[in-house]
């Protein structure tokens, strides 16, 4: 499973170079310095509370037998960040991009369970799942450096700190309806079953 990251990075590459260097995040194979205001700062701090007790960012909270569960929270997690864009309202902000990274691999997730039944391919599912929690984990790794605190530590511990190349698709692949599902490259199952 690959996630297109590539018109997020684009936009993260234009955003306005600070006149004061405040932190530095790291976002798929790309840094960018931005100064963090107050209310960036709080809203990120808000959204690291929030995340602290999703379960599903815990590889060994949530079981096998739990789909229904693990989708529920991954929309409430998607409800959450939606509703923190539209706080910071401004698309020119470090804050509202690292939450559109977040989103963009939650929607990519969410499209490739719509497709692939998650009861019928199960390992395929907790495969995408593990993929989309690494995501997740490494941006919300970048958010505390926005909230300037330090991120839970306890869901971190198996994953990469590092963002890996195999995960992200880097450069929007050319459009052919049979090569491609939305963003959400998965050659392990082949083309979408509903076409």
């Amino acid at each position: 499973m690959k996630f297109d990251v590539s018109s997020i990075l684009q936009r993260a590459k234009n955003l306005p170079k600070p006149k004061v260097k405040g932190v530095s995040i790291n976002l798929p194979f790309l840094s960018i310095d931005l100064s963090a205001f107050d209310d960036e700062r709080k809203i990120a701090r808000e959204v690291l509370i929030r995340l602290k007790d999703k379960r599903v960012l815990v590889a060994w909270q949530c079981c096998g037998d739990c789909i229904k569960h693990a989708l529920d929270s991954i929309q409430d997690i998607r409800t959450l960040l939606v509703d923190k864009q539209v706080e910071i309202s401004d698309e020119n902000s470090a804050l509202f991009i690292i939450f559109d990274l977040m989103l963009s691999g939650i929607r990519q997730f969410l499209t490739f369970t719509e497709r692939y039944d998650p009861y019928l391919n199960k390992e395929e599912f907790q495969n995408a799942l593990d993929i989309l929690r690494g995501h997740l984990i490494r941006c919300i790794d970048e958010l505390a450096k926005v909230g300037n605190s330090t991120p839970p530590t306890f869901y971190r511990q198996n994953f990469n700190q590092k963002w890996e190349k195999t995960i992200y698709l880097l450069e929007s692949p050319v459009s052919d309806n049979n090569s491609t599902n939305g963003g959400l490259i998965n050659p392990a199952i082949g083309r979408n079953r509903y076409k």
